[in-house]
């Protein structure tokens, strides 16, 4: 992805830039779809977190790290 430089002058609102979004899509997106997307984000949350722990959980152990002997 490539840079994009752009000057703005924070007293001129015409130099901001215009944002990415179909405002009329925006609109129209209900309460409830805004909840289901909200668990689906938490949903694959949860999962990530499984993968890194199960991924975690493989690792070799250092030398020395292992289980303590008296």
């Amino acid at each position: 992805m490539s840079t994009a430089h752009i000057s703005i002058d924070p007293d001129d609102p015409s130099t901001l830039p215009e944002g990415r979004i179909d405002p009329t899509r925006v609109d129209a997106t209900t309460e409830a779809e805004i909840a289901a997307q909200e668990r689906e984000d938490e949903d694959e949350a949860m999962q990530d977190m499984a993968r890194y722990a199960r991924r975690v959980r493989r690792r070799p152990r250092p030398p020395g790290r292992g289980e303590h002997h008296l």
